[in-house]
């Protein structure tokens, strides 16, 4: 369940990103773009995790809340940015907004948590959030976005201070 949990927290940020964009051709591909690289980054990251607690066993416990806490506090303090821009490219556009979740992934593999339910999780959540957020073109107000994105970092700062309890 935890898994679940932190692909929601970890693909909010695709609902926040596309509210943004005005895209009027191609909503589909560029669903899609952001679903397999929101499976590749995060797979890649969980690797890494895993690695990682290999190499610094004892330390990786204090390594994942460390990381996961300091992207929680980045995105509390995220300035907003209101401008509305044009659409490059999908695939440019899915690698911005999955990058993130290698490095969040990366903590979440040295926790030890279930790597394919996480990574399933988070194609289907970004599958479905992304197309969602562009078909509807979901309006929020910048006060909402920013209340969501903050929501998200406390979670994960909450995820790394129980990671680093327990």
């Amino acid at each position: 369940m935890v898994e679940i949990i932190a692909a929601l927290v970890t693909t909010i940020d695709i609902l926040v990103i596309y509210t943004l964009l005005h895209v009027r051709k191609r909503k589909w591909l560029i669903a899609l773009w952001t679903a397999f690289l929101n499976v590749l980054f995060p797979l890649v990251g969980f690797m890494a995790g895993e690695f990682s607690a290999q190499v610094f066993s004892e330390w990786s416990g204090i390594l994942s809340s460390v990381m996961l806490g300091l992207i929680g506090l980045h995105m509390l303090l995220q300035e907003e940015n209101e401008t509305r821009t044009k659409v490059a490219g999908p695939l440019l556009i899915a690698v911005a907004v999955s990058l993130d979740g290698f490095s969040v992934s990366m903590s979440f593999g040295l926790m030890h948590l279930d790597k394919w339910l996480f990574i399933a999780s988070t194609g289907i959540l970004s599958l479905v959030l992304s197309y969602a957020a562009l078909r509807a073109n979901l309006t929020m107000t910048a006060g909402s976005r920013t209340i969501l994105r903050r929501f998200a970092g406390l979670v994960l700062i909450a995820m790394g201070i129980l990671s680093w309890i327990s």
